[in-house]
């Protein structure tokens, strides 16, 4: 029932904008009653941060067939990233949620410990993680866990710095991502 609501969500969302679709949209496009809305998701934020979520991994996949291609293991860090960074630019409802968002706990599913996100992050980049300590690239202080922080946190950086283009991208990624993984300037 959670995917169907997530789902016709996302159709209102795209129909309507986030800001203007009511609870009573979204209930009516899944086919159920408010209170059966309510019984799933229990208000409007908890809703969006879902819908966020879905977003997320819904491209996620493609980052991780991108990042999986490389066999060196920086390239895949930051090709991988730039990707990442790209996708979630070009996907209107996940930039107009973030955009309108107006409390923290969008920042909070970015950077905390949500058991999704970091879930579906860690097996973008597992692979290339093994493959870098394979290649003797990632730094033997670092869990893969803080890895993946690291990986998260930068690519945030760079998801607000609409002013980046790729080039500057990859600068940034070479001068603070690598190292910070790698240990290498």
């Amino acid at each position: 029932m959670k995917d169907k609501i997530i789902g016709a969500a996302v159709e209102c969302f795209r129909k309507f904008g986030p800001q203007r679709t009511s609870m009573a949209d979204i209930a009516e496009a899944a086919g159920v009653s408010r209170k059966t809305l309510y019984r799933h998701f229990e208000d409007r934020s908890t809703l969006i941060e879902r819908v966020l979520m879905h977003q997320m991994l819904v491209f996620a996949a493609r980052i991780e067939q991108h990042v999986a291609a490389y066999t060196d293991f920086k390239e895949a860090l930051v090709s991988g990233s730039i990707m990442a960074v790209a996708t979630a630019r070009e996907d209107e409802l996940f930039n107009e949620i973030i955009q309108r968002a107006t409390n923290h706990r969008v920042e909070q599913l970015f950077f905390g410990s949500h058991g999704e996100i970091i879930k579906r992050t860690h097996r973008i980049w597992d692979s290339a993680i093994a493959m870098g300590r394979k290649q003797g690239a990632v730094r033997q202080d670092l869990s893969d866990e803080r890895v993946v922080q690291l990986i998260i946190s930068i690519q945030a950086l760079l998801l607000m710095r609409d002013d980046y283009g790729e080039a500057e991208q990859r600068a940034f990624l070479q001068d603070v991502l690598v190292p910070a993984v790698t240990g290498a300037p």
